[in-house]
């Protein structure tokens, strides 16, 4: 009687311990195939990036994207060039 009730519960418990393993096995599958998405959306954003600067080495237009880099990026400008700002969104 005794070794049956301890049979069952031993079953019990393997069942529950697996069956815990096992949502917890997907809920970890879950979260990497997230992180996998993210990541292959951090190499399609940088070989299109990277095929954009090999298009631009290969038309030898360096300065040209540099200039534009300097404009747009960082705010650079000529020193006789005069440059006006909307503010009245503001």
């Amino acid at each position: 009687m005794i070794f049956r009730i301890i049979s069952r519960t031993a079953v019990v418990l393997a069942i529950a311990g697996c069956t815990i393993s096992i949502v917890s096995n997907q809920s970890s599958i879950a979260e990497k195939k997230t992180e996998l998405e993210q990541v292959q959306k951090q190499i399609d954003d940088l070989t299109a990036d990277n095929e954009d600067l090999q298009r631009i080495l290969e038309s030898g237009d360096i300065d040209g994207y540099m200039e534009r880099l300097a404009r747009e990026e960082y705010n650079y400008a000529y020193p006789d060039e005069y440059r006006f700002y909307d503010t009245s969104r503001n």
